[in-house]
């Protein structure tokens, strides 16, 4: 009965031995092989991803909503100051000036009628009152009016 019992065992032993050395030769992938492959697609999406989405109609919002803050306050520097200050748009360019300094706009945004506002020491646009401020992006327009007498800020 012991001989049958021993070579059982050791049988077995052997078995799960083998067992093991299976597993040990089947190779498989990392952990940090794994994180840097999702690491890989991450930085490739990232970069790959804005070229196929249409930007330019963010782009449009946050320009108009920039040149109707900048004429606003351009309007609230000449109350603070009392004296008269000047912003202009100049048509074809993609940027403006405020009191000559030189305003940016975002990418792919530019001016598609300039004008020339000036406000005196009320808040009243004394140049350019009831005109109006058109920008482009992606062939969709903004226009940024300045109402007269009020100088009141508006944008569509």
């Amino acid at each position: 009965m012991r001989g049958p019992k021993n070579s059982t065992t050791f049988e077995k032993k052997v078995f799960s031995q083998e067992n093991l050395q299976v597993v040990a030769n089947c190779r498989g992938f990392t952990l940090v092989e794994l994180i840097m492959v999702v690491v890989l697609i991450g930085i490739l999406a990232v970069s790959v991803i804005p070229k196929f989405v249409d930007t330019s109609a963010i782009s449009l919002q946050g320009g108009a909503a920039m040149v109707a803050a900048d004429i606003r306050y351009t309007q609230e520097l000449a109350m603070s100051t009392h004296s008269p200050k000047t912003i202009t748009f100049t048509t074809n360019d993609t940027f403006y000036t405020v009191n000559s300094q030189t305003m940016n706009l975002p990418s792919r945004v530019s001016i598609s009628s300039g004008a020339t506002f000036t406000f005196n020491s009320l808040g009243e646009p004394t140049t350019g009152g009831g005109s109006s401020v058109q920008i482009t992006a992606g062939g969709s327009t903004k226009t940024i009016t300045v109402e007269s007498y009020t100088g009141r800020v508006s944008s569509s």
